[in-house]
């Protein structure tokens, strides 16, 4: 099982796209949809787990979390489980918005008792529960100036699609530096799990596509 993950602009969905299009043993997988009847069970069962950790957390006025930070909550405390079934199908699973990225996320822009030393414990018992479930995590990146470009450029919409550069720059870096936390915990956690890093800057996604696929053994 692998995840593709990267700041805004990297490629990963396109790359996503063109790897199941390639390789018929490739499946693009996508977490549980709060929105579904289908998932309601899976919701329920894993918010009742987390209610009691997050409320033996000191708040100290920060905010609540949003319905949308507990949902993807509830995804990382129980998607591995699901994911560790369908790996039973066979081929090879892929994720676009997977743990690394739902992670950061919630760590970045989640409320501030998140943050605080007195929720380490907490973030380490979500790490542990991917511990084996993922094994390769591809790491697209590429510089500044190109990601920039791409975010302006492309029809969809980005939240600093309109922002100055400077503010472009910080947003980015304050994603590298929440993935290199998240991907440091993960593998303390599991030794084997590999950390491919690939400049999408001056490559074609096809010869990314093509080293992924070799890699992945497709």
């Amino acid at each position: 099982m692998a995840e593709v993950v990267g700041p805004a602009g990297a490629g990963k969905t396109t790359l996503c796209w063109e790897l199941t299009r390639r390789a018929a043993r490739v499946r693009l997988e996508n977490f549980p949809d709060v929105h579904k009847p289908a998932d309601a069970p899976f919701f329920i069962s894993n918010g009742l787990q987390l209610i009691p950790r997050l409320l033996a957390l000191p708040r100290n006025g920060s905010r609540r979390l949003t319905r949308r930070e507990f949902a993807w909550m509830s995804i990382l405390n129980g998607w591995p489980a699901l994911l560790r079934k369908e790996a039973e199908r066979g081929g090879v699973i892929v994720l676009d918005q997977g743990p690394v990225y739902l992670l950061a996320e919630t760590r970045l822009f989640g409320p501030e008792y998140l943050k605080r030393d007195s929720a380490h414990r907490f973030w380490q018992s979500l790490f542990e529960r991917w511990e084996a479930a993922l094994h390769t995590v591809f790491y697209l990146d590429a510089d500044n100036e190109v990601l920039l470009d791409r975010i302006r450029s492309r029809e969809q919409e980005h939240i600093v699609k309109a922002e100055s550069e400077t503010t472009v720059c910080e947003f980015l870096r304050r994603y590298r530096a929440e993935y290199e936390l998240i991907l440091s915990a993960l593998t303390a956690k599991d030794r084997n799990l590999r950390i491919l890093r690939i400049d999408t800057g001056n490559r074609q996604t096809q010869a990314i596509v093509e080293d992924i696929l070799l890699e992945l053994g497709c």
